[in-house]
């Protein structure tokens, strides 16, 4: 448990959410957890931060905010798999995420480029506050993986496409890199049900980049999943001695780069039923050389159904 170390008002300018509601949100439903210092005064943690953000999505996708507060509260994950029930009557904001993905201009509205400018700036300005702070909004506006779509991965594909014409680029890159990431590790760290379905997630040997697989890790998280993030540079041998101990019921894998998605083509993991799903550029044209019955992850707006789907056709075939 971490130590809390955030004033109220630190709370209320990451959330957007007024001083007043939150301590409303804290006495009636117990949103907020308070620790003490020794003279008495109220210090929050992220978590508390995490779940003040959980309910601001549940409640922009319908819900009241008693229901969501004391979903939240309760420590139960809001999921959008149907893990934990949608709220009655309530549309699921991801019902037809696949025509959405293929309509990004019709998505991406003005308040996200906003979002998405400002992150930008800030990685040039070395402001990771305002980085976090972005996120934060981004998070509680449209939900994680939308965020992690529109607004973060275009920003650090420019990066890395910056770089190569402009060295000293290289910088901007490590220190969004170094930034966001435990923002993306506290996502995975929340309260999950002991039924919630599991999954390991990992970037094989020999794949440095593990953003795009922490940024899957963290939208299977936000749906439900318990998982276990296992980082880059993971040899199968590690990856089949995880998968025995923890029996997951998905192996989420992420590359980058061909030579990394061509190890793990010719070095399988043990799936022990577990499902596995792939991802990103290094697996680009291997289809046929893939493990039978492999899913392979589009947009992380998507990876709901691909999650979804892994779960209703259980371990691989093959």
């Amino acid at each position: 448990m971490e130590t809390p170390a955030l004033r109220i008002g630190a709370v209320a300018r990451r959330t957007g959410v007024a001083v007043a509601t939150l301590r409303a949100w804290e006495s009636r439903y117990g949103v907020l957890r308070p620790g003490r210092t020794e003279g008495g005064h109220r210090l929050y943690s992220e978590e508390d931060v995490d779940r003040v953000l959980a309910v601001l999505r549940l409640t922009s996708q319908g819900w009241s905010v008693t229901a969501a507060a004391g979903s939240v509260s309760a420590e139960r994950s809001p999921s959008r798999l149907g893990l934990v029930r949608t709220a009655p009557g309530v549309h699921d904001a991801t019902d037809g995420m696949s025509d959405r993905a293929d309509d990004a201009a019709g998505r991406v509205d003005t308040a996200t480029v906003s979002l998405r400018d400002g992150l930008a700036q800030a990685i040039r300005d070395f402001d990771a506050s305002t980085a976090e702070d972005v996120l934060d909004t981004g998070i509680a506006r449209i939900g994680v993986a939308f965020t992690l779509e529109d607004i973060v991965m275009p920003v650090l594909r420019d990066l890395g496409v910056g770089w190569e014409e402009d060295p000293s680029l290289i910088a901007s890159e490590h220190f969004a890199t170094n930034t966001l990431r435990p923002r993306l590790h506290r996502l995975l760290s929340g309260a999950r049900s002991a039924s919630a379905p599991t999954c390991i997630a990992a970037a094989p040997e020999p794949e440095d980049h593990e953003l795009g697989v922490l940024a899957a890790a963290a939208v299977a998280a936000d749906l439900g999943f318990r998982v276990t993030y296992l980082g880059s540079r993971t040899p199968t041998v590690a990856l089949d001695r995880s998968i025995a101990t923890l029996r997951p019921d998905v192996v989420l894998i992420g590359a980058m780069t061909a030579r990394a998605g061509k190890y793990l083509c010719a070095h399988p993991p043990t799936l022990d039923g577990a499902r596995l799903i792939v991802g990103g550029p290094g697996f680009d044209g291997l289809e046929d050389e893939l493990p039978v019955g492999t899913l392979q992850a589009g947009p992380l707006s998507a990876l709901r159904r691909i999650l979804t789907q892994a779960l209703e056709q259980g371990g691989a075939t093959g």
